[in-house]
């Protein structure tokens, strides 16, 4: 089974590219969702939230208080392994499980949806990487139409990001989406073609 992962700058349409890809009917594995899932109202990391670090870490509708985690875990690195074990560990074995169960019943194919994949060096971890890129105006206009913010600070977070030129020396595949969603949808299928995979 392929395991593939899906990167791509802010704008550049990467959840896009990924619900295209589970219109297809494959699984993509969103860790960022997950941990949000897990640690939101009635998340299965709650009660070790709970128990481990008291009442106070828990929001009045039942969510992780992230503000106050957060600044705990920065002060304190015995704190920030603490909570792993209850929310990092929890995802990472729900992902494996997802990939045993997947591979188990024959898919060809499990996709990874990582924003900051090369950021944070681990494409070496995945049989594929496709990135998704778009040129900076069209990035900077969905930027400000879906997120109403200003163009100073998509400069900041476009700066923060690495460069999309590298992103896309690095790749397997590249997904240019400077078009419409038809456009898009091509190129998917294009992808999935590519890697014989079925659409």
């Amino acid at each position: 089974m392929l395991n593939i992962a899906v990167t791509g700058g802010i704008g550049s349409g990467k959840t896009s590219v990924t619900e295209i890809i589970r219109s297809y009917g494959y699984t993509v594995i969103d860790a960022d969702a997950m941990s949000r899932e897990i640690t939101s109202a009635g998340g299965k990391a709650i009660p070790y939230i709970r128990e481990k670090f008291g009442p106070e870490f828990i929001m009045e509708d039942g969510s992780l208080n992230r503000a106050k985690m957060r600044d705990l875990v920065f002060r304190d690195p015995r704190k920030k392994v603490l909570l792993e074990e209850g929310t990092t560990k929890v995802v990472l074995e729900d992902i494996e499980t997802i990939r045993l169960q997947k591979e188990k019943a024959g898919e060809k194919a499990l996709f990874f949806d990582i924003p900051l994949l090369f950021e944070t060096g681990t494409e070496g971890d995945y049989d594929a990487v496709w990135v998704v890129t778009a040129e900076y105006a069209v990035r900077a206009a969905r930027i400000m139409e879906r997120d109403s913010i200003d163009a100073g600070m998509i400069d900041l977070i476009m700066g923060s990001q690495e460069d999309d030129d590298v992103k896309t020396s690095k790749a397997d595949l590249v997904i240019c989406n400077n078009g419409s969603m038809e456009d898009l949808e091509r190129a998917v299928e294009g992808a999935m073609a590519s890697y014989g995979l079925t659409c």
